[in-house]
């Protein structure tokens, strides 16, 4: 069942804005080329809320079904690429979702009384 994942992150307080600027361009350019090779994903995008492109940031990546997530992580690239990737995000304010569309067959599953 596809499954959208979203990450919200902001960049450490610590960087000024051009290391700020240079890990998100790391981040296009290297992280999400690497997400989106992943088998299970289906897109894999980033967004800014309004302000300075530091804060405010939702990784999206929507995904044939929950287990892609542990995919991704196992993955040699992404696994390389992901030291550097939290070492610049303030994981403390940092959030994750999973979300599971709703179709058809996830509505017969629910309302199932086997």
């Amino acid at each position: 069942m596809t499954t959208l994942y979203i990450r919200t992150f902001s960049f450490k307080e610590s960087l000024s804005d051009e290391a700020a600027l240079d890990e998100l361009t790391f981040f296009i350019n290297e992280l999400i080329p690497a997400i989106q090779n992943s088998p299970s994903v289906q897109s894999a995008k980033v967004y800014s809320g309004a302000g300075a492109l530091r804060s405010q940031l939702e990784l999206l990546v929507e995904m044939d079904d929950a287990a892609g997530y542990e995919e991704m992580l196992l993955d040699p690239t992404i696994r390389r690429l992901l030291g550097r990737l939290y070492g610049a995000w303030d994981l403390s304010k940092s959030t994750q979702t999973f979300l599971r569309e709703v179709t058809p067959d996830l509505l017969s599953a629910l309302s199932s009384s086997d």
